[in-house]
């Protein structure tokens, strides 16, 4: 099993840059991939995302990919829209001025290099195919490094899932053993509550509908029989591969049904006991298995 959380980085190198791509799960309910790319690489989103559409099934994914070069690949260039408007600016100051003062006023080299970000550093532009080979072996080695770290917390939550259902197991086991006691004891309550139906005179349909309904409250064992069934289905569904969570959550939701009716058919006080034990350990594992895959 799979957990949905994890982390995993890879690289690769194109054309002397460096590609390297960082991968962030976390719970969600769907597959929902969060991109930031260089302006340069938006034309990968659709294959990162197919990439990753293929490899994990649910859970926040956070995709962060950046390209470093060699600081002596770039060359240093003149901006020359930003030349051109900073020129226009000069003269046009320079005329207002002279409106001003009657002086003549020219701009010189040292106004043009004050203007900010004058020069820029211009890459060099890589090949497309190339590049995008380069960002799918990184994402490929970061994929790798997330499904590890999810393979082993997934472990993780199936050796703790594993002792849990084992507890349930035995308390369980301790109710079947319950089960004649309570049933006789709710035999008494069954023959005291027929004997006050008598005494009240009701009429026979009456009576006979009370009868059947005391006696359904007096028997545990399909829901006995019925939870051990969902325990062994539990079980081996957590050495199933893949997505195994909501197999998991339903047959928790059918055991939890199941206790709860015995704990409302018996006043037995160590059947009652066991039932809220019983509710613990599987309202724990219903919040567990919300990270799993």
């Amino acid at each position: 099993m799979l957990s949905m959380t994890g982390f995993g980085s890879g690289q690769a190198s194109v054309d002397g840059a460096s590609v390297t791509v960082e991968l962030r799960s976390v719970n969600h309910r769907f597959l929902d991939v969060a991109l930031k790319l260089p302006s340069t690489m938006a034309f990968l989103e659709g294959d990162i995302r197919a990439f990753l559409k293929e490899k994990v099934a649910r859970g926040r994914i956070s995709c962060s990919v950046q390209l470093e070069r060699a600081s002596t690949t770039a060359t240093m260039t003149v901006d020359r829209v930003r030349l051109e408007q900073g020129i226009g600016l000069l003269r046009e100051a320079a005329d207002r001025l002279q409106e001003v003062t009657d002086e003549t006023h020219t701009p010189r080299l040292e106004h043009l290099l004050a203007i900010p970000d004058l020069f820029v550093a211009e890459e060099p532009e890589s090949d497309a195919q190339k590049l995008r080979a380069g960002v799918l072996e990184a994402l490929a080695f970061a994929t790798d490094g997330l499904i590890a770290m999810k393979s082993h917390e997934g472990a993780e939550l199936t050796t703790e899932l594993e002792r849990r259902i084992a507890a349930v197991r035995r308390q369980h086991a301790d109710v079947v053993q319950l089960a004649p006691e309570a049933a006789a004891e709710a035999h008494t309550r069954l023959s005291t509550r027929i004997q006050e139906l008598i005494d009240e005179q009701i009429d026979p349909p009456r009576l006979a509908q009370e009868i059947a309904l005391l006696a359904d409250r007096a028997n545990i064992n399909e829901e006995c029989e019925r939870l051990g069934v969902h325990l062994d289905s539990f079980q081996a569904s957590l050495t199933d591969e893949g997505q195994v969570a909501k197999r998991l959550n339903f047959l928790l939701q059918e055991m939890h049904r199941e206790v709860n009716t015995m704990g409302s058919k018996t006043n037995l006080m160590a059947i009652t006991q066991l039932v809220i034990a019983m509710k613990e350990e599987i309202e724990s594992m219903r919040e567990q298995i919300q990270n799993l895959e």
